[in-house]
């Protein structure tokens, strides 16, 4: 089954059984290419992370199969797990280890001789700019230190494909970019990435491709333009001040106290709506839809309004 498909989900559904039964996933069908950045949005509960279980083999779905580089993750669990790394949401690390050690042996572990081992471990401590900080053990580190320990831990690893979920959490917002530029550049290397993450900017900067999960189910999937191109509105107005007068209940809009967004079919209405409210002494500024404001309108079931 060998292709270009790095991950590849067919009709996969999950159901939790209990006294309620929930319904995780219904359906969802994905593929993900080889060497490319796959990022999964959605809120809370969504079903990201019971998708990224599956794939790395660690739940069974209820319907439906799903591959990792060719092989199936319940018939072939052992090989899907010798070609995947996995960073789980909110891991924690063990305060005694170091995060040279984290490198080192989580790497030999996977059969890398102890020279190649040496050789990772070094090059991924130094991408997250750990290097220096590589022999003190983690309870002396930081918060966004320990996650980049972990993240270390799976680069060092040279897997094919990397199941990242939410790996940025808790970051600061340097250090969330160090972690960009390394995973565009294992991309750009061969890598395969599946990510999940809350952080809008972190999905437009370094998918190649996205998909919109809500309840259980995909809404929206494609490049960053072809998502963005599903919103009738192009454009986005913020105004500022006493809006009452601007005659906006033609348009889709969005309040925060005294600030308003406003959704536009095209640049001419923004530049128009941005004239008339700055006629009228209030604060105001056109730019294109983000990728923050379609989510919301695809899963945000009405609250918006």
């Amino acid at each position: 089954m060998m292709n270009m498909e790095a991950v590849k989900a067919e009709g996969l559904s999950k159901t939790y059984r209990g006294k309620e039964p929930v319904e995780a996933l219904k359906g969802v069908s994905l593929s993900i290419n080889k060497g490319e950045l796959f990022t999964l949005l959605g809120l809370n509960g969504a079903g990201k992370t019971t998708f990224l279980k599956i794939l790395s083999t660690q739940l069974a779905p209820t319907r439906g199969a799903a591959y990792v580089m060719g092989y199936d993750v319940m018939a072939q669990a052992s090989e899907v797990k010798n070609h995947i790394a996995v960073v789980p949401q909110d891991v924690q690390t063990y305060s005694n280890f170091t995060p040279w050690e984290y490198c080192y042996y989580f790497s030999l572990l996977r059969g890398m001789s102890k020279q190649e081992t040496k050789d990772a471990a070094e090059k991924a401590l130094r991408a997250v700019e750990l290097w220096e900080l590589r022999n003190r053990i983690c309870l002396s580190l930081s918060g966004g230190e320990k996650k980049r320990a972990i993240i270390a831990m799976v680069l060092a690893s040279g897997v094919d494909v990397l199941l990242l979920d939410e790996p940025t959490s808790g970051l600061d917002a340097l250090a969330r970019r160090k972690v960009w530029a390394v995973l565009r550049e294992l991309v750009e290397k061969g890598a395969t990435i599946l990510l999940t993450t809350h952080i809008m900017e972190e999905a437009e900067m370094l998918s190649d491709r996205l998909a919109i999960i809500d309840k259980g189910t995909v809404v929206a999937k494609g490049t960053l333009d072809e998502i963005k191109g599903l919103a009738k509105e192009k454009f986005r107005v913020v105004v500022e001040g006493n809006h009452h007068d601007l005659n906006l209940e033609a348009n889709s809009h969005t309040k925060f106290g005294n600030k308003q967004i406003v959704y536009v079919a095209d640049e001419d209405a923004a530049l128009k709506l941005v004239g008339t409210a700055l006629k009228k002494g209030l604060k105001a500024e056109a730019a294109r839809i983000t990728l923050e404001d379609l989510f919301v309108r695809l899963v945000g079931r009405g609250e918006e309004a």
